[in-house]
């Protein structure tokens, strides 16, 4: 709707990016647990055996017939030895798109609230309620969705999200090599003096937007430990 009544100029900016990237991952999630019930329903059909892959601490690989949560596959048929190595093809893009994403949502909404906000609303920027919405539920979403999911976060993934970035300064000196053009955000213009300590203070963010995200997931996982070791010790004691 944004990109209807402001045209494709909103693209201009990183939390565009992001927004799309973020429906893109939802869009690819919810194909692939469509693809995953769709199997299912083909395999108990015809009587054949599923199993649904766990995440394991290690990459999964395609001999191991690995793929992401809640898509099942069938392990006794060599006809869909496609569609098990398209699965796992998506599966390695799904978790790169999550964990990007992870990182630009927070990295983008750092900025605006500690950055933007305070220093340049409403003398550059107008606040609109769009505007808030896509620097508030993009996290929040997401947040809500990690909690629910147990896809992996390893942190060497972390290169991806500084590629992202990367690619979008990229995109910006290279329309401003071709276009004068105003700058989207006022601290990634170089003929500024202090252009150089703003990349490094916008890089080195980068660090803890993408651990905030490690950090949930790590904690989601020890209070799973936390709970069903407490189970386990109440059901004994019980008995």
């Amino acid at each position: 709707m944004d990109a209807v009544t402001n045209s494709t100029d909103i693209f201009f900016f990183y939390t565009q990016w992001t927004f799309s990237l973020v429906t893109i991952y939802f869009g690819l999630g919810s194909s692939l647990s469509i693809y995953g019930c769709i199997q299912y329903r083909k395999g108990v059909a015809g009587g054949k055996v599923y199993s649904i892959d766990e995440e394991r601490n290690d990459a999964p690989t395609l001999e191991k017939n690995s793929s992401l949560p809640g898509v099942s596959k069938v392990l006794s048929s060599n006809e869909e030895t496609d569609d098990r190595e398209a699965a796992g093809y998506l599966g390695y893009a799904f978790q790169i798109i999550f964990q990007v994403c992870a990182g630009a949502v927070v990295l983008t909404d750092c900025v605006y609230w500690l950055l933007i906000y305070p220093l340049f609303t409403p003398n550059v920027y107008k606040l609109r309620f769009l505007v808030v919405g896509m620097h508030s539920v993009n996290a929040a979403t997401l947040l809500g969705d990690v909690i629910l999911n147990s896809l992996r976060f390893p942190f060497f993934r972390f290169a991806y999200f500084v590629l992202y970035t990367c690619t979008f300064v990229a995109f910006q000196w290279l329309v401003h090599m071709c276009v004068s053009k105003w700058w989207p955000y006022p601290f990634l213009d170089i003929s500024s003096k202090y252009a150089p300590l703003l990349y490094l203070m916008v890089g080195v963010i980068h660090l803890p937007c993408y651990g905030f995200f490690a950090l949930v997931i790590a904690m989601k996982y020890w209070l799973a430990r936390l709970f069903k070791w407490l189970s386990k010790k109440l059901s004994g004691e019980t008995k």
